[in-house]
């Protein structure tokens, strides 16, 4: 009989849980609310495009991008971390033929090793829906694969595990210590 109640509580006990974490999961956030912070720079939704704003973000007087795209993270974190800046782009594949600099203006030479704040950059069309690519900072690597921290991809889900098969095509760049 005593059993019979543990099994309802535990049964009881998962029901809520799995809808605190669908309800976590889903939650909907509003153009430029905080969706993570990595490394102290922190990322904002843009609701997946559904804003349509061009709006520009400087940072310390500085153009970091358009508000809050994924290309906009990515800088403002260069500049925030590493005082690294790129050349204007119009979309995220073009970053690797962009020119890196210190914010004074100093040429600096990427590599392409993957560490943490390593850059991964995915070409034009590397999904139906991303004809811009995609750009993203590496939070974490293992052995089976990487962390990204990111903005305007999924706002609900800060960071994103990617199996190492499934970089290829990918762009990876880095700044040299």
């Amino acid at each position: 009989m005593k059993s019979k109640y543990i099994k309802i509580l535990l049964i009881i006990l998962i029901i809520i849980l799995a809808i605190i974490v669908y309800n976590f999961a889903s939650r909907t956030y509003k153009f430029g609310d905080k969706i993570g912070t990595f490394d102290g720079v922190t990322a904002y939704s843009n609701q997946r495009d559904e804003t349509n704003s061009w709006s520009p973000n400087y940072y310390n007087g500085v153009y970091t991008g358009i508000k809050w795209q994924c290309v906009e993270f990515v800088r403002r974190y260069l500049q925030v971390k590493r005082g690294v800046t790129f050349s204007d782009v119009d979309s995220a594949f073009e970053i690797p033929n962009a020119q890196f600099t210190t914010l004074n203006g100093e040429p600096i030479h990427m590599t392409n090793e993957l560490k943490v704040g390593s850059i991964i950059v995915w070409p034009k069309g590397y999904e139906k829906s991303s004809p811009d690519g995609h750009v993203a900072i590496v939070s974490s690597v293992t052995l089976a694969g990487i962390t990204v921290v990111e903005q305007n991809y999924i706002d609900n889900k800060f960071g994103r595990f990617i199996k190492k098969n499934e970089l290829k095509n990918t762009t990876i760049l880095c700044l040299p210590e």
